[in-house]
């Protein structure tokens, strides 16, 4: 039997996702109107981002809305890059005029040297559907991940949006490496 080269190529077994770093502290939320800081919580290798699940997130919150259904559309699945898991918490008010603690989650993609690849931000408090509404990407090429890195940097915009004014993320925010 004579195998070619991309049959043994598809024999290979695909790397897991290894955890490098993993942070489950409480923080102290940011006060309203002050910069938010996006803390690591998590980094992993061997990863990659699960697209079907960033692309309908409606689809795939399961029966109720809370933190355990939404969390694992942000977790990597296996590949061949670095994933870097951010959360930022902070004093917001929400649409009932009460001050409250809310968490924005950014994912971010690189490739061994650090270069992001790929980035997502999503606020995991978001009620209202379609919750895609409030799934901002980035385009961004060639920029280092490092830390104290302004999230502005990252370009971020709305996937989907209703109106050209709100599509660009305006939020400020720093990343956290350590």
């Amino acid at each position: 039997m004579t195998l070619t080269f991309w049959q043994l190529a598809s024999c290979q077994t695909k790397k897991s996702v290894k955890t490098i770093f993993i942070s489950v502290q409480k923080d102290t939320a940011t006060e309203l109107n002050q910069t938010k800081i996006y803390k690591l919580k998590k980094k992993t290798i061997n990863s990659d981002f699960d697209y079907s699940k960033l692309d309908d997130i409606d689809g795939n919150v399961k029966d109720t809305l809370n933190l355990k259904n939404l969390m694992p559309i942000f977790e990597p699945i296996s590949g061949r890059y670095n994933y870097y898991q951010f959360i930022a918490t902070f004093k917001g008010r929400s649409f009932q005029k009460v001050d409250k603690d809310f968490h924005d989650i950014l994912i971010i993609k690189t490739d061994n040297e650090n270069k992001i690849i790929d980035a997502y931000q999503y606020t995991l408090e978001w009620a209202e559907p379609p919750l895609q509404f409030d799934l901002y990407k980035s385009d961004i090429k060639n920029l280092t991940l490092k830390t104290d890195l302004d999230i502005s940097a990252l370009k971020l915009t709305r996937k989907d949006f209703w109106d050209e004014k709100d599509r660009i993320h305006k939020e400020s925010g720093r990343l956290k490496l350590e």
